[in-house]
């Protein structure tokens, strides 16, 4: 019987670590700019063999791990598989044992909740992540008038494995039977688009499953979804602010009917979502000359070169609909024919100072580029506030739907009537720093003696100002 070498399971060289106290297993082709391909469930790095050579080829060092307990890694001693723990696992891997200090993330299903986590965890290591069919956190107001559930059958596997994942195993008796399981994924479930996968790709994806210690130890992924005692540390899950490509294969019945209208939410700074027809739940091998191509170009080998200059705003609100408020100056913001290259920072909460009885406010923070001259861009920026209700009013500190103020701009410092550049009042205020320090913890701003995180950190206050983490 003849073997297509494009199925091949030593068609690239695997390498091993054990930065964890297990031995994981992953591929590495290439060099340039780092690039680190994260499977999901039930998958391997095999499911990446359509994408390793040709990302590779284009310039990208690529790194496609096998996670705890998959393929040829180790199942951890500890047993969990929480996204925590695949977060621990993977910075060891990239940043200890091969020293890296930053990378883009292509990620989908289980990848996919991992990546995000990872980026929340570690921050500043995920320069650019690439997203697709995988879950995202609920969002009650963003995402009212979404479709956020797959059909209703489609969930069992999701119940058993979380719930009775032992009983499971233990039906699933002879490697056969596993293997005939996790098939059923790739063909009958319509995960995949009808007809995606021959049998000898089957095949060449259900191997790794056919033991039984290491698929039971796949479920703990699920048993974490359920049980606080199968977690290490809870999800880092909500609003992230990492710069995304999204895509969605729409022929997926397992993943949200609007993942790509829910992701573009979860990811304020994102490009596209692009809708791919015809692929499902495993793009990244039903429609990997899409991938790779999308990957090579909004990646890039370097990251591209502005000469706009830089600003950064502050925003917050504590009226109405706040995260309503700042998602559509944010939106605005983008949609201003000279203003680029919005980044968000987190959203934080902080309680409200000023006068009468206020609620709390939802702060964030804004690094852009611009051809407006600052006050330009200070009138642009009164204006998104008037599209969302703000009435100034002689009352200092009051409260308000939206409040949009300008830090700083490029290297200039400017005073002058209802322009101060930078904003002179910076440095005392939390709500302020810990926005900024999402964005760049580095950055000196224009005559301060300290860098934003040194700033902040002599202010800080975590009882008043919290991140929020959903």
């Amino acid at each position: 019987m003849t073997v297509d070498p494009r199925l091949a399971p030593d068609r690239y060289a695997r390498l091993h670590a054990s930065p964890r106290g297990f031995r994981q297993s992953y591929v590495r082709e290439g060099d340039g700019r780092p690039l680190v391909l994260l499977h999901g469930w039930p998958e391997t790095s095999r499911i990446w063999w359509r994408n390793i050579g040709p990302l590779s080829e284009a310039g990208f060092d690529v790194i496609a791990p096998d996670l705890r307990g998959f393929g040829e890694s180790d199942a951890a001693p500890d047993r969990y598989g929480c996204p925590a723990s695949h977060s621990a696992d993977l910075y060891a891997l990239l940043r200890h044992e091969l020293e890296l200090s930053r990378a883009t993330v292509v990620a989908g299903d289980l990848g996919g909740v991992v990546a995000q986590d990872f980026s929340r965890r570690f921050p500043g290591f995920v320069d650019r992540l690439v997203l697709f069919n995988a879950p995202l956190p609920y969002q009650r107001e963003a995402m009212a008038d979404m479709n956020t559930r797959p059909p209703a059958d489609a969930a069992d596997y999701f119940l058993r494995q979380g719930n009775d994942a032992d009983a499971l195993v233990a039906e699933l008796a002879t490697p056969e039977r596993r293997r005939a399981y996790i098939a059923s994924f790739y063909t009958e479930r319509r995960w995949a688009h009808p007809g995606a996968f021959s049998t000898d790709e089957v095949a060449f994806f259900t191997e790794p499953f056919a033991d039984g210690t290491k698929l039971r130890a796949t479920f703990a992924n699920y048993e974490s979804a359920f049980h606080e005692r199968c977690r290490t540390k809870p999800a880092l899950w909500g609003v992230n602010p990492t710069e995304a490509l999204i895509l969605f294969g729409t022929s997926d019945r397992v993943i949200y009917p609007d993942f790509d209208r829910m992701a573009a939410c979860v990811f304020p700074n994102h490009s596209g979502p692009i809708r791919v027809p015809d692929v499902g739940h495993f793009l990244q091998w039903e429609a990997a000359e899409l991938l790779n191509e999308k990957i090579t170009r909004w990646v890039g080998k370097e990251a591209p070169v502005s000469v706009e200059p830089k600003a950064w705003v502050s925003l917050g609100s504590n009226l109405g609909d706040r995260e309503g408020h700042l998602c559509a100056a944010f939106a605005a913001m983008r949609a201003h024919p000279r203003i680029h290259d919005v980044v968000a920072s987190r959203i934080h909460e902080t309680d409200a100072v000023g006068p009468g009885e206020q609620g709390p406010y939802l702060n964030a923070a804004a690094r852009l580029r611009t051809t407006l001259a600052p006050r330009e861009l200070l009138e642009a920026l009164n204006e998104i506030e008037r599209a969302e209700g703000r009435e100034r009013g002689p009352e200092r500190n009051a409260a308000r739907t939206l409040d949009l103020d300008l830090l700083a701009y490029a290297s200039a410092v400017i005073d002058e009537p209802g322009l101060t550049v930078p904003h002179p009042r910076i440095a005392e205020r939390p709500f302020v720093l810990e926005p900024l320090c999402d964005l760049d913890p580095d950055l000196a701003l224009p005559g301060a003696a300290a860098k934003v995180a040194e700033l902040a950190a002599k202010v800080r206050d975590p009882a008043t100002v919290r991140a929020r983490e959903s």
